[in-house]
Parts: C-alpha cells; sequence; structure tokens
C-alpha cells in the first residue's frame, strides 16, 4: 500500500508533495496562516476550502509571504504588526529558514 502523499507549499509559495503532513493551515487569497484547528478558519469552511493551503511549519509560511492569523496566533501576529522587514533584525519574531542555491 503506498504512502498518503499530503500537498504542501514550499518556502517559494509552490506546492510540493510531501510524505508529512503539514501543522499550519492558510488561507492564499489574504496570504493568513494558522492552527488547524482555527476556529476562524473552520467556520468559514466549506466556502474557503479551494483557497486553503498548508505549510510544514511556521518559517515556511512566513518564507512564502503568509502572515499570522489575528484570531489563533494572538502573540505572533502582535509581533507581525509591529512591522519590519522579514529576515532583518527588525522583524525578529522568526528567523526565515537558509534558502539552498
Amino acid at each position: 500500500m503506498a504512502e498518503r502523499m499530503y500537498r504542501l507549499l514550499d518556502v517559494s509559495g509552490n506546492e510540493i508533495t510531501s510524505e508529512v503532513p503539514g501543522t499550519l493551515g492558510g488561507y492564499k487569497e489574504k496570504k493568513i496562516y494558522g492552527r488547524l484547528d482555527c476556529w476562524s478558519a473552520i467556520s468559514h469552511l466549506p466556502n474557503y476550502a479551494k483557497s486553503r493551503v498548508f505549510f510544514l511549519d511556521e518559517a515556511t509560511a512566513i518564507a512564502a509571504g503568509y502572515r499570522p492569523c489575528a484570531k489563533c496566533m494572538k502573540p505572533q501576529y502582535s509581533e507581525w504588526k509591529k512591522g519590519g522587514v522579514i529576515g532583518t533584525a527588525e522583524y525578529p519574531w522568526l528567523r526565515l529558514p537558509s534558502r539552498s542555491s
């Protein structure tokens, strides 16, 4: 029996297949990521199911240009609201993964 494969987004926002399921969900229309059990995201299903994406981890979601959900990721959202440029000291709340050439 074949292993289950999952469709996730990578750091560039491209869809990849993975043997490991995503740990975070996202809404591609507004580029928001959050927990898989987020009450706000669940309340909008099935309407936005076609725009739902998944990420292996938070660093990947951020590198793909997504911001944290204000409902289920309040501490991260508060830091995001402070602004700054991703990957610099002014945006310190999470370090991005390095991109391999």
